[in-house]
């Protein structure tokens, strides 16, 4: 090998390792300010972002109730099994998210359509405040979603 090629093979080694580096991060979500959101319908699209992105810690800030988050009350494994379902049901190629409608000791109602490649569904996101006064997704109607042909695997 002559000296030219070396310094491609160097080149090319050097744009791989800064690549990988910027597309690894490590993402805090212990911040409490990263937990939540600040208003039923931005927990609602925070929740359908980080599933967009596969982003299961992302998810997992934004998923609880009145007592706070689920993350804090289920062990790891569930944590990790639920947030992948979700993730996979809630991908999505558009939406469209309704108006908060009152629910329930003080929980909302959202509607979100959303579209999955040829598959287009309506889920209910139910939302409550936590005792910290953030906004959190505490139920989304997965079923719809699911009988519509989300999350389907390739080739069925």
């Amino acid at each position: 090998m002559n000296e030219s090629q070396s310094m491609v093979r160097a080149l090319v080694a050097g744009v791989l390792l800064v690549g990988l580096g910027s597309g690894c991060r490590t993402v805090q979500v212990s911040n409490a300010q990263a937990v939540g959101a600040g208003t039923p319908t931005d927990a609602v699209e925070m929740m359908l972002a980080a599933a967009q992105r596969q982003d299961l810690q992302a998810m997992s800030a934004v998923w609880g109730d009145e007592q706070g988050m689920t993350r804090d009350r289920i062990d790891r494994a569930e944590l990790e099994s639920r947030t992948l379902i979700m993730a996979c049901l809630l991908r999505h190629d558009s939406q469209q998210v309704g108006e908060p409608k009152l629910a329930t000791g003080g929980r909302y109602l959202i509607t979100v359509d959303l579209l999955q490649k040829a598959n287009s569904a309506t889920s209910t996101f139910t939302v409550a405040k936590s005792a910290a006064g953030r906004w959190l997704v505490t139920a989304v109607d997965l079923a719809a979603l699911q009988n519509k042909g989300f999350c389907q695997r390739s080739g069925h």
